[in-house]
């Protein structure tokens, strides 16, 4: 199965990076229009706003040298603008004709005609959304004029610490259109998707209440939010009124989207980091919270009045946020990919939408020019990384059942065989009673019946040394049955607490087999009746264990009770036993006091050599 998985997750990554080479040779030419007109553009590097420029800089149109190129990179960018100028020109006159700027991100863009002398006239700008029948373009467009003779224009864009990287399409507002509803059409089955897949994270939310359920559904939102602002769907509306969305939509949501991965992330590794890396679980921790804390400082773009150092240092803060969270959602699957097939589904969802996004960024510093990955590349990524964790958050559930459904049948089994065990206890239980009723008791009253006879029979003066022989036998009875019924159900327990009762024990033991018994204890809690009496009972077992079988002369007992734990502790320097001897057939005190620990919860650990003592450790909690 292992096997099987590893070739499907090579064979996924060969045909990514098949298809990534089969998009590298796309031509953007797929979509582009005939070349009815000439065109042409000249890069213009300045620190003048565009007013300024568009009067300074146009005065004589013969200065500037363009190239054949429809596409502009300028880089990553500060708080200037950037310049594109365009000539076009045409062998017979075109109308209904528009320039397109495929770039939505992009929110600060302004589109002019510039006139011979150096005057200009503002066609477009950013987020003054041009409208077609009823309904407005997000791209950014505006109508051109093109003759025989050439007409310029003039592109002006910013966008702070960012890279600026668009091209422009010339074609008529038919065709413009046809694009634009195609387009459409990619961003709404895009959202159908999306809210397919939410509902069904919800409705497994509320079936299975699984907390990890939750947070990937905001974990969707999150980053479907991201995907829709790259497709211009959620700033350019609120531009004229609000242009700093743009820079506090995509860093809230690209961080959010890492910060609640990471979450689902930790939850579905929780118990496996508890157990085998708790450092890296306390690392995580810290990189939530600071990622948290990351995120309500990008609200700081929303001051009316921004600092362009402030401004500088939250991007920057931005991206090294996304890097971080990009190693640690990469480094958990890593992290158990060898022991968790869910860790394996997750890496092949984190691997598409890596891979994805190198194709984006690629496709954004240029090297791509096809239009489909520049529009919808990270969308099909996307959807391909929610789908497939998806299905690894399913297996992971899937799992989980099944091992619960293990550790309760383990746990029916333990049941079971412990309830056997206190059978079989109870059964030896009553033969010991018997055993020792018949062996000890019984004796003694045969003795005592005889002795009564020789009383009858004798003269009056040799019956008192009788008498006084008869008189001991019926104390050694009664000693007996109190020992019997002692053993049965201390009395002296409810009244006089645990350790009173122990040492009264130990004290008769001590007389009875002639042992050395040590008695040492530290109860710092409460321990309830039930608790009590079977602690009694093992401590009871073992000790007499020790004292009839052991052959020691010293036996050290210890309990202490401390932090919700009852540790108990019997030692005897007897001659032993071998290990495996015992395993195979338990006396009854220890098969007694074994099962009784079990019964609590509790651990019972034996140390033993032939001829070396034996060690009895215990360990039950106290809330049993």
């Amino acid at each position: 199965m292992y096997a099987n998985i590893c070739n499907l997750y090579y064979r996924l990554l060969k045909t990514c990076a098949a298809l990534l080479l089969l998009l590298l040779l796309v031509n953007s030419g797929i979509l582009a229009q005939q070349p009815i007109v000439n065109d042409s553009s000249a890069i213009i590097y300045s620190g003048m706003e565009p007013a300024e420029a568009v009067t300074k800089l146009f005065k004589n149109l013969a200065v500037h040298s363009f190239s054949k190129s429809n596409q502009v990179n300028f880089g990553l960018t500060g708080s200037e603008y950037h310049y594109l100028f365009i000539k076009l020109s045409a062998a017979n006159a075109l109308s209904n004709q528009c320039i397109s700027i495929d770039n939505t991100s992009i929110d600060t863009v302004m589109i002019y005609r510039i006139f011979p002398g150096g005057k200009g006239q503002l066609l477009y700008q950013g987020g003054a959304l041009m409208p077609y029948k009823n309904k407005h373009y997000n791209w950014h467009t505006a109508a051109v004029e093109i003759g025989i003779a050439p007409s310029y224009y003039l592109i002006a864009t910013k966008a702070s610490q960012k890279n600026i990287n668009y091209q422009y399409q010339l074609l008529d507002k038919d065709t413009l259109q046809s694009n634009y509803e195609a387009y459409n059409k990619y961003v709404f089955s895009y959202c159908g998707v999306i809210v397919m897949m939410l509902s069904i994270v919800i409705i497994a939310f509320f079936l299975f209440h699984r907390f990890e359920f939750a947070l990937y559904a905001a974990y969707i939102t999150c980053f479907s939010s991201w995907v829709l602002a790259h497709y211009g769907r959620i700033f350019p509306a609120l531009y004229p009124d609000f242009p700093v969305i743009n820079l506090v939509i995509k860093p809230v949501t690209s961080l959010g989207a890492g910060l609640l991965l990471i979450a689902v992330l930790r939850l579905v590794f929780l118990q496996q980091l508890r157990q085998q890396h708790p450092r890296v679980l306390q690392c995580i921790g810290i990189i939530l919270y600071g990622m948290g804390t990351l995120i309500v400082c990008m609200l700081l773009f929303l001051l009316p009045q921004p600092n362009a150092a402030l401004n500088n240092a939250l991007i920057i803060a931005w991206h090294i946020g996304l890097i971080i969270s990009i190693i640690v959602v990469l480094f958990l699957p890593l992290l158990f990919f060898t022991t968790n097939k869910t860790a394996r589904i997750f890496l092949i969802a984190v691997t598409v939408v890596a891979l994805m996004a190198s194709v984006q960024i690629i496709a954004t510093l240029g090297y791509i020019s096809n239009f489909f990955i520049n529009e919808h590349g990270m969308a099909v990524g996307s959807l391909l990384e929610i789908s497939i964790m998806a299905c690894g958050l399913f297996y992971s559930l899937l799992e989980q059942m099944k091992e619960k459904e293990k550790h309760v049948l383990a746990l029916e089994q333990e049941q079971t065989d412990t309830l056997k065990k206190l059978i079989t206890v109870k059964d030896n239980e009553r033969k010991r009673i018997a055993a020792d009723l018949h062996d000890n008791l019984g004796p003694l009253l045969a003795a005592l019946k005889i002795n009564f006879r020789r009383i009858i029979q004798r003269p009056a003066n040799l019956q008192e040394d009788l008498a006084d022989k008869t008189e001991a036998i019926i104390d050694d009875a009664i000693a007996e049955i109190r020992n019997v019924a002692h053993n049965l159900m201390p009395k002296g327990l409810s009244s006089n607490g645990l350790i009173n009762t122990l040492t009264e024990y130990f004290e008769n033991t001590q007389q009875l087999y002639s042992k050395n018994i040590l008695f040492t204890h530290h109860v710092s809690e409460q321990l309830n009746a039930e608790l009590q009496t079977n602690l009694y009972r093992i401590i009871c077992e073992l000790v007499l264990n020790a004292a009839r079988h052991s052959k020691a002369a010293f036996i050290n007992v210890h309990i202490q009770c401390s932090k919700g734990k009852v540790t108990l502790s019997v030692y005897d320097d007897g001659q032993g036993f071998i290990k495996q001897q015992h395993q195979a057939k338990q006396t009854l005190g220890l098969q007694s006091a074994e099962s009784r620990v079990h019964y609590l919860k509790g651990a019972f650990s034996l140390q033993t050599q032939n001829g070396k003592g034996t060690i009895i450790d215990i360990e039950i909690p106290v809330t049993v």
